[in-house]
């Protein structure tokens, strides 16, 4: 009976998201259904929210003292990642995180507005109104805004990002200034990730040029450990 309930659910909330002007992949509206079946965020849960990166991060494997230490009070650590979502698509999914308030939230993203052809300025002010709702709604949630990371153009594998590696560094410098202005942690990821003597990310560490092998989200998680704890 509570899988078909649960299935009656899914479908509802499917239909009524699809309803609407669909402006994002298939793939948005399936995960979107499927936090909707899960357990709402609560003031107990450390929230990671992003794109395909954070989406592919088994974070509660990587901080399992922290993991118990959450469940004991109800809590979690929560991956709110969706592949190719957008500072808009995130934005237009905060009604399923802002009501629950979460204890920490630390959020990424910026490749994929990147090959949407936006300006610097435009992935800059969309990062930045994602933030300012989070901080108006959540002022208890303590914000960690990560920098983007490196891609590297030689793997061929992303079209749409061909000869657009300068702007990273661009977007991280008016990041940091956006974390400052708001009194937001601004946690530099982007060094960690390059490979020496250039501004492309560490092909060890990357399938693709874009996304990271298990390697990489063990540099990643090491960064931000002192935070999550």
């Amino acid at each position: 009976m509570k899988k078909i309930l649960l299935f009656i659910l899914s479908a509802i909330v499917a239909t009524s998201v699809y309803a609407q002007e669909k402006k994002y992949s298939d793939h948005y509206y399936k995960r979107y259904a499927e936090f909707e079946q899960e357990a709402p965020i609560t003031e107990g849960d450390i929230v990671l929210l992003g794109d395909s990166l954070t989406e592919g991060g088994d974070w509660s494997t990587y901080f399992p003292k922290t993991q118990a230490k959450l469940g004991k009070k109800g809590g979690a650590i929560r991956n709110r990642g969706i592949v190719g979502d957008t500072a808009e698509g995130i934005y237009d999914r905060l009604d399923q995180i802002i009501p629950g308030k979460p204890y920490k939230l630390f959020f990424l993203c910026g490749a994929n507005d990147v090959s949407h052809n936006l300006s610097v300025d435009t992935i800059v002010a969309r990062i930045e109104k994602v933030l300012c709702k989070i901080k108006e709604e959540c002022p208890k949630t303590k914000l960690y805004l990560q920098s983007m990371l490196p891609f590297n153009e030689s793997f061929k594998r992303y079209r749409k990002l061909d000869g657009k590696t300068y702007m990273v560094a661009l977007i991280n410098a008016e990041l940091e200034r956006v974390a400052k202005r708001h009194k937001i942690k601004f946690i530099n990821l982007h060094p960690l990730f390059l490979e020496e003597g250039t501004e492309s990310m560490n092909p060890e560490i990357s399938p693709d040029g874009l996304h990271l092998k298990k390697e990489g989200y063990a540099i990643w998680s090491n960064a931000i450990r002192k935070y999550v704890k």
